[in-house]
């Protein structure tokens, strides 16, 4: 441990009740360490679990999170939502051991006392833990959206560590947070048509037509749970599935869900539609052949068609 070691400490207030018991705690001239920075947020709802990763990416030895107590949220559950993504990030970060240097306090704005006992209580682990293994690390650069940037903090803190083998970990219901998902399909009721790929936001789905074969797959890493897919397949064959995979979204896995076996063009020979699509057709009594040609060559068939036609005139 460094000599005379004294922590820095970020601590996100909540501006109703945690900064006003920190404010009643000056006025009150109750005693404190000098370690920790106020950073005033309306809400805790409002700390993205991207702030307090930035704080540790940026050097900070430990981050608190203060909030009001439940039921007396000034937005009705923004503390309780605080309090699940703390959750969900304390159990991300187990593994790092950073899960012991964030915590989350409740404090009113009446509770001068427990605001000093909180930071000297915080303060003290704190110190024991020692300085931030963090601190000189390289700052990652900022991704081109919230999920790119998550991204990008968390395996410079991984790397930054020296931990290569990231270890599988899910969060539980307590600890899941939305907007992290990942579609799940139904290789029975699939049929390949692709909505699910052509509609998909997020480029979270992608389908590789090779060797005769329609292979769709998908990133699980930049699911937001939107839920496009499912509205747009016409067989109600994906759905989407909450949760978050560490190790699934820091080494970027793509999951292979469906494999179909392709028809190939009665004209150019080219694989172009799967065997589901064109049986499901079949039973709708679409005439065949619209179903074994490919657009190509049906706008071809079709042009030398209105050509005849014309000169036949």
């Amino acid at each position: 441990m460094e000599k005379d070691f004294e922590p820095r400490i970020i601590a996100f207030c909540c501006n109703w009740c945690a900064y006003a018991g920190a404010d009643m705690a000056g006025v009150s001239r109750l005693q404190m360490p000098s370690t920790f920075r106020i950073i005033r947020v309306m809400c805790t709802g409002r700390v993205d679990p991207l702030f307090i990763l930035h704080a540790f990416v940026k050097g900070a030895d430990g981050v608190i999170v203060a909030g009001c107590h439940p039921g007396d949220c000034h937005y009705i559950s923004g503390n309780l939502k605080a309090k699940q993504r703390i959750e969900f990030l304390k159990g991300l970060l187990e593994q790092t051991g950073l899960s012991e240097r964030l915590e989350m306090y409740y404090v009113s704005a009446g509770e001068g006392n427990k605001f000093q006992q909180m930071i000297h209580e915080f303060t003290e682990r704190i110190r024991k833990l020692g300085p931030s293994p963090l601190r000189n690390i390289p700052v990652p650069e900022k991704g081109k959206n919230k999920r790119e940037t998550l991204y990008n903090e968390l395996l410079a803190i991984f790397r930054g560590l020296g931990i290569e083998e990231i270890k599988p970990w899910k969060p539980t219901e307590e600890q899941r947070i939305p907007g992290f998902g990942t579609p799940v399909y139904d290789p029975e009721k699939c049929v390949g048509c692709g909505a699910c790929y052509m509609n998909c936001p997020e480029g979270v789905i992608m389908i590789e037509d090779v060797d005769g074969k329609r292979k769709i797959k998908h990133y699980h890493w930049s699911c937001v749970t939107c839920r496009t897919c499912e509205e747009v397949c016409p067989e109600d064959a994906i759905k989407v599935e909450e949760g978050f995979d560490l190790e699934a979204f820091l080494n970027k896995v793509v999951h292979e869900d469906v494999e179909l076996p392709l028809i190939k063009c009665r004209i150019c020979g080219r694989f172009f539609v799967s065997a589901p699509m064109v049986e499901k057709a079949k039973e709708k009594e679409v005439p065949l052949e619209l179903l074994d040609v490919c657009p190509e060559c049906r706008q071809k068939l079709v042009g030398e068609e209105l050509v005849s036609i014309w000169r036949n005139m």
